[in-house]
C-alpha cells in the first residue's frame, strides 16, 4: 500500500501513523503484539526509515506502544474509554423552541472511496451506499454528515432512511457495537462555504466516526459542524 503525494494531502508520516493508529485501536494489532520491524513497514508502504519512525514516534507519545529492549515495538494495553457528544448551542435552541431537523438529502450507490475501502477493507471498485444528511436550524444548515455502509450490511437506496441510523443497522442484524472517532478543527474550505450557504471564513469541526458490528467495520461517517454552534464533550472512563 502507498501513501498520498498528492499536494495538499498530510505529510508522509502523519498519513503512516493514521494508518497505524487504525489498526491498534481497531484491534488488527492487539495488546502485547509487536508490530512489525522498520524495514517491513517501509517496504509495505514505500517510505523512508526517517518517515517511519516519525510516525512510531508519534504513537509512543499517544501511548499506543513502547519500544522494548530484546522484543520490538510492543502495542501497549489501551486504557481509557471515550464517549464524545456533540451539543448543539445554536442561539439557546430549546429554551427559544427554534425547529431543529435532521434532513436526508441524498441516498446513492457510489464507488468506495479510497479512505473508506480500506477501512471495509474492500476493493474501491466496489460500490457501497452513501447517506447524505444535514440538520438544519430554522432552515439554516448547522451540520452536515456523509455516511457510507459497508455492502454486506442488506439495506437499499431505496429503503427509507429517517429516523435513527443505528436502530435501522439494528434490525438488519448488524447493531454499532463499538466506534472509533477523529475529531479535528479547521478553517471553513470553499466547498464547505457552498453547503452552508455562507461567505465568511470561520472555523468547523471535523468529525470522522468508524463503526463497528463486533468486529466487522460496517459505517464510516465523515461529518462537519459550524464550530460556532457546537461543543464537544468528552467523557473519559
Amino acid at each position: 500500500m502507498k501513501l498520498s503525494y498528492q499536494v495538499g494531502q498530510k505529510p508522509l508520516w502523519s498519513q503512516l501513523y493514521d494508518i497505524l493508529e487504525m489498526r491498534i485501536l481497531s484491534g488488527e494489532y492487539k495488546e502485547g503484539d509487536t508490530l512489525p520491524s522498520e524495514v517491513a513497514i517501509m517496504q509495505e508502504f514505500d517510505v523512508s526509515r526517517i518517515t517511519v519512525r516519525q510516525a512510531m514516534d508519534k504513537l509512543i507519545q499517544a501511548q499506543l506502544i513502547s519500544r522494548q529492549r530484546g522484543k520490538g515495538t510492543v502495542v501497549l494495553k489501551y486504557k481509557n474509554k471515550v464517549t464524545t457528544a456533540f451539543q448543539s448551542s445554536f442561539q439557546e435552541v430549546k429554551e427559544k423552541n427554534q425547529l431543529k431537523d435532521r434532513q436526508v438529502i441524498a441516498v446513492e450507490s457510489v464507488k468506495a472511496p479510497s479512505e473508506v475501502a480500506y477501512f471495509f477493507d474492500i476493493p474501491t471498485s466496489d460500490s457501497v451506499i452513501k447517506l447524505t444528511r444535514q440538520t438544519f436550524i430554522n432552515e439554516e444548515v448547522v451540520a452536515c454528515y456523509e455516511t457510507y455502509l459497508h455492502p454486506l450490511v442488506p439495506l437499499t437506496v431505496q429503503d427509507d432512511f429517517k429516523g435513527s441510523l443505528y436502530t435501522k443497522l439494528e434490525i438488519a442484524s448488524y447493531p454499532i457495537t463499538n466506534v472509533m472517532e477523529k475529531i479535528s478543527a479547521a478553517l471553513i474550505s470553499t466547498q464547505e462555504k457552498k453547503i452552508f450557504s455562507i461567505e465568511q471564513d470561520e472555523a468547523v469541526m471535523h468529525r470522522i466516526r468508524m463503526g463497528y458490528s463486533h468486529d466487522l467495520a460496517i459505517e464510516y461517517t465523515y461529518a462537519t459542524y459550524l464550530a460556532r454552534g457546537y461543543e464537544l464533550i468528552i467523557d473519559l472512563k
